[in-house]
């Protein structure tokens, strides 16, 4: 203090007075805080803090402002599933009347995708500010800003320093990323994560649906077409509180059990979701979601599953096909019938002729209905309403077949053919039923059914005959079954003898026993377990099924099997009040399980055995707690492929009575 004011006594007055006047002008410079009042982030055109004003603007203004590029967000719904940006599409004229086929619109799509990943690849090299900024491989960062180059990097939510993995000689995208060697890092909390956002995920299984799941954080991200073990970069669709949805961008390390998928339409009809893994590993997978099903659900961690039964042939194995019909107009003709199904997320139909996974008679017979129908200009619900035959006169004024449906018999060798239409005023039937017969010798039947409801169901109530029988022959093992047009009878023949032959193992009948198959639509699990049981009583709801059952337990000379219509729940209770007790219950219940009235109905009637047949691993394992509570054990569970290519599994699970 002494010094301080001896200095200041040896200046003299000016000096002081210069030096105060000094100090107060420093004391009024602008400190380059904003003041308060009107926000720079809400003037047109200005930048805050890095981020672009157009966040700040409404919708209408900020899409109206120029900008370099896209935020994340709206590249990210522009894009869509699996498909590339809007901005990255060549533009189609609204009068366009042309029309790609399947082969030719998966193959524009993955031009499109690379072109478009290209295209981002090489702006992202350019170093531009937006709301968050990423590093190259477009990875966000936790913050704002980029983390420097060198030793002091931001750190990972386990607290490691992440490094240059350049300087280390390290490159983290086996693959030949053109990011390799630059820095990523990912928000610290899942909660951070917005749509649009790339994260980087290792997928741990495959899900019910057929996606890859891993996690971010701690929180479940679901990734259509990633497989278990591999390490992808995906691009943020969705947020929800307990899981995220993301799109497959980039395999940054790849399973060995990836294959190219063979269908040319894989991944936009969706009929199939799992045509990009090995058959080897879609069996383990099933096995997982089994697995995984049990966990979770019935606190069954250590549960012994055995493995999942497959097919020596996984393709041509469906013997029905219900595909839906459209007229459309092509290039160097009027116009064509196409077949098939709705294109994942859309009401456009994709064509699937020649469809892998359907028996090559299906096939055969769909392309020769769709002939049939073009030649005569057979009126269509879809596709004449826009159009027709420019031809002839009034061809696109007329509602008429929405869909073709066609059942092989892999042992009758007989097809049926059942057109679903709006009317029942089909015209030119007599030249119909002529044509078809010519092109499909081997045709046993034709019917028409009436549906003229916008329903997701098939098939109305009335159908008609037009031509023929009105069954077709089928049979399993030794059982022959006759088949209606609206009858339900398995759709992989070969593996349903497999299924069959488990519940009777599984069953471990010896002559002397009862038993009840619930749920049981037209017989075929009773009626093959009846030669090994003293008794069987099926339970179903729908009339026209128990009559199905009673004809064909007739046909086959099943004499201890009947037949019963009504609740399982309703008359289990009034068959033990009668002293009717079953030894084993047999249930195939639909995917939404087991009604809660039946399994406590199950728990009084305490059958020695219960083999329960499902074709949804989750509800199976929901409801096997129940059973498990109530004084059950599970003796096995055996998965079994039903539907190779696709996510479903079957499973047979046997509970005893401790």
């Amino acid at each position: 203090m002494s010094e301080q004011k001896g200095k200041s006594e040896g200046i003299s007055r000016k000096e002081r007075k210069l030096q105060t006047a000094k100090e107060e002008k420093k004391k009024n410079r602008p400190s380059g805080k904003k003041k308060p009042g009107v926000k720079r982030s809400a003037m047109p055109g200005k930048e805050v803090g890095g981020e672009q004003a157009a966040s700040a603007l409404p919708a209408a203004q900020s899409e109206r402002k120029p900008a370099p590029r896209k935020e994340r967000s709206e590249r990210g719904a522009s894009a869509g599933r699996g498909r590339a940006s809007a901005s990255a599409r060549p533009a189609e004229s609204n009068d366009q009347a042309e029309r790609l086929s399947p082969s030719e619109r998966y193959e524009k799509r993955q031009s499109e995708r690379a072109s478009a990943e290209a295209a981002k690849q090489a702006s992202g090299q350019k170093k531009t500010k937006a709301k968050r900024e990423t590093s190259a491989s477009r990875q966000p960062y936790a913050g704002s800003k980029a983390p420097v180059s060198g030793t002091d990097m931001g750190k990972t939510q386990s607290g490691r320093v992440q490094r240059d993995p350049a300087a280390a000689g390290k490159n983290p995208y086996p693959n030949g990323n053109a990011a390799a060697g630059k820095l990523t890092a990912a928000p610290a909390d899942a909660e951070q994560v917005k749509v649009g956002d790339r994260i980087v995920v290792t997928i741990k299984r495959i899900g019910i649906n057929g996606e890859g799941v891993g996690y971010f954080r701690r929180k479940a991200v679901f990734v259509d077409g990633a497989i278990t073990n591999e390490v992808v970069k995906a691009e943020v669709l969705e947020t929800q509180a307990k899981f995220i949805k993301a799109k497959l961008i980039e395999i940054e390390k790849k399973s060995k059990h990836r294959v190219e998928p063979p269908c040319p339409v894989y991944g936009i009809c969706g009929g199939c979701q799992l045509q990009h893994i090995s058959y080897e590993g879609q069996l383990i997978a099933k096995l997982e979601i089994v697995r995984e099903a049990f966990s979770r659900y019935a606190n069954l961690s250590d549960l012994k599953i055995k493995p999942t039964l497959g097919m020596d042939r996984p393709w041509d194995y469906r013997n029905k096909a219900q595909l839906q019909v459209e007229r459309r107009d092509v290039k160097g003709a009027k116009s064509e019938v196409i077949a098939g199904l709705y294109e994942i997320g859309s009401h456009e139909i994709v064509d699937i002729s020649g469809c892998p996974i359907q028996h090559p008679q299906v096939n055969r017979a769909i392309d020769r209905v769709k002939a049939v129908l073009g030649d005569l200009n057979i009126p269509l619900s879809k596709g004449d309403s826009r159009g027709g035959r420019g031809d002839i006169k009034d061809s696109g004024t007329r509602k008429g077949v929405r869909t073709i449906v066609v059942r092989n018999g892999f042992q009758s060798g007989e097809i049926q053919v059942t057109l679903v239409t709006e009317t029942a005023d089909l015209p030119r039937q007599e030249d119909l039923i002529e044509r078809l017969r010519l092109e499909l010798p081997e045709m046993s039947g034709l019917s028409v059914n009436v549906n003229p409801f916008k329903t997701p169901l098939v098939f109305g109530e009335r159908t008609i005959g037009l031509w023929g029988n009105e069954a077709m022959n089928e049979s399993l093992g030794d059982l022959n079954f006759t088949l209606s047009p609206r009858a339900f009878f398995q759709l992989n023949p070969e593996q349903t003898i497999k299924l069959y032959e488990t519940v009777k193992a599984g069953a471990a009948l010896t002559g002397k026993e009862t038993v009840v198959d619930a749920y049981c639509g037209t017989g075929t699990i009773g009626l093959w377990l009846a030669p090994y049981a003293a008794e069987v009583r099926g339970i179903e709801v729908i009339p026209e099924a128990v009559e199905d059952a009673r004809r064909n337990a007739e046909r086959n000379g099943r004499d201890n099997a009947d037949f019963f219509e009504g609740e399982a729940e309703d008359l289990l209770p009034r068959w033990a009040k009668e002293g009717y007790s079953p030894d084993v219950i047999v249930a195939d219940p639909p995917r939404v399980g087991l009604d809660r009235k039946f399994l406590e109905t199950v728990l009084r009637t305490k059958p020695q055995k219960f083999v329960y047949v499902s074709c949804n691993p989750s509800t199976l394992a929901k409801d096997c707690k129940v059973l498990l509570d109530g004084g059950y054990e599970i003796q096995s569970v055996q998965p079994l492929d039903m539907f190779p290519q696709t996510s479903q599994v079957e499973c047979v699970t046997v509970l005893v009575k401790k």
